[in-house]
């Protein structure tokens, strides 16, 4: 589900994200790296999309053009867990 990064409230999947979309909620910029599905942290420029401008900081708005919209840091962080516990689990000796 698309949400805020910041507060988990979920993004209506219509809405146009500009530089200067913000969330209903918490008011928070929605077009910066930690809200987007390419954001990983630890790769090149933390970015999957390999980017070549550097951003220094994640969480306020900039002008990437690569951006897009992801999923909830939260539930993906969750499912990701569980993931690692079921591969763990599997190959427990």
């Amino acid at each position: 589900m698309r949400a805020c990064h910041h507060c988990h409230t979920p993004i209506d999947p219509l809405l146009s994200i500009g530089y200067h979309t913000v969330c209903p909620t918490c008011s928070k910029s929605l077009h910066s790296c930690v809200n987007c599905r390419f954001y990983s942290p630890g790769v090149y420029h933390d970015c999957l999309e390999g980017v070549e401008e550097y951003i220094e900081d994640k969480e306020n708005a900039n002008f990437c053009d690569s951006f897009m919209l992801g999923e909830d840091s939260k539930e993906e962080s969750e499912k990701k867990a569980r993931a690692k516990a079921r591969a763990e689990a599997l190959f427990n000796f």
